[in-house]
């Protein structure tokens, strides 16, 4: 079972027990289970759901694993002849969850 969603206005792919790295959530902590709503694209043994935009009547279940942050990029900016140089670096905040299951409506 494979499934695309959609958080914080991003899309990832999803299979049971992934290991996924999305941005930062917040307020949520580590080892705590979140649900997931926005549900765009199902694939279960070969029969496709699409959603327009997202299917309703199916929940993903994660659990975060940990917050950290990314690898350092260097942001370098140089205007020739003009003796401008600009150097900074950025580290973004990355989230770790893990698939644990798909939730269905009983009418589903």
């Amino acid at each position: 079972m494979e499934a695309y969603f959609e958080i914080l206005g991003f899309q990832f792919k999803a299979t049971l027990n992934s290991f996924i790295t999305i941005p930062y959530l917040k307020k949520e902590k580590e080892g705590n289970e979140i649900i997931i709503n926005n549900i765009i694209y199902l694939n279960e043994k070969g029969k496709i759901l699409m959603g327009f935009p997202y299917i309703k009547k199916i929940k993903l279940k994660a659990k975060i694993i940990n917050h950290y942050k990314g690898k350092k990029l260097i942001i370098f900016k140089k205007k020739r002849r003009k003796g401008f140089q600009l150097k900074k670096g950025h580290r973004q905040l990355l989230t770790t969850i893990k698939i644990i299951g798909f939730e269905k409506e009983k009418n589903f």
